[in-house]
């Protein structure tokens, strides 16, 4: 075969692999919380009455914890089978930064046990007008992510959150205390198909949050900002357009 015969694979053919990727890894995700709920019931179930009271908390605390782990997954495949239809549409409203936040947390389940956050407001005001119930869904992504992906170097990780007023905009700035994300591979956290492979900086896995995080913030005339503190970790700044402005 001549060189010249060899063509280079087209732009469809490229997505149409990344996607049939990306699938495959989806499948996994859904399929492992799924076994672990299976595996922790089944348990439950034929030893109960041999069981210690301890270790029934114990499956029941694994079970629960997949069971909002295999919630996540799905919720976000919905959403972004949604944004990418261009069927969500914003509703503009007043808001405060810091119930968005609160209500973020209250959605996180388990996880938010995993580690310590710190809340800060960066002067006193932090009322603006935006789409809350969506605002609130890009902050939990965001900290669903440094949550899982940002804590990797301590057992009890840290994240730091700071929200305000600053230029007539919103800001919710989410810090991890992990090892940050490579300049080089920024960019590509925001994309669906980039899946950060075990020998970078963050665990393999990224999932769709950060990509629908950074639809969200489109949405909002907003925009979402990434880079790596000096000290460690990855900052996102989540800055909202205020519409009264």
């Amino acid at each position: 075969m001549k060189p010249e015969d060899i063509s280079s694979p087209t732009h469809d053919e490229i997505r149409e692999y990344l996607h049939r990727q990306m699938l495959s890894s989806v499948s996994h995700d859904l399929k492992t919380p799924l076994a672990t709920i299976i595996g922790s019931l089944e348990v439950m179930t034929m030893l109960y009455d041999k069981l210690s009271e301890e270790k029934r908390r114990s499956l029941i605390s694994s079970a629960l914890t997949e069971a909002f782990r295999l919630d996540h997954f799905i919720t976000n495949i919905l959403d972004m089978a949604k944004f990418e239809a261009d069927a969500v549409r914003p509703r503009f409203e007043s808001a405060r930064l810091s119930q968005m936040i609160n209500d973020s947390l209250a959605r996180l389940g388990p996880l938010k046990t995993k580690g310590e956050i710190k809340i800060t407001a960066i002067g006193s005001a932090d009322d603006l007008v935006t789409d809350p119930m969506l605002g609130s869904r890009a902050i939990g992504l965001v900290l669903h992510n440094a949550f899982k992906f940002g804590g990797r170097k301590t057992a009890n990780p840290v994240i730091e959150v700071e929200y305000g007023l600053e230029n007539g905009e919103g800001f919710v700035r989410i810090r991890d205390h992990g090892e940050g994300i490579p300049l080089e591979k920024q960019a590509a956290v925001f994309d669906k198909y980039t899946r950060l492979q075990k020998t970078d900086q963050q665990n393999a896995s990224t999932g769709l949050g950060l990509t629908i995080s950074q639809y969200i913030m489109r949405l909002l005339d907003g925009r979402i900002e990434l880079h790596n503190h000096p000290e460690g970790g990855a900052i996102f700044t989540l800055w909202y357009a205020n519409k009264k402005t």
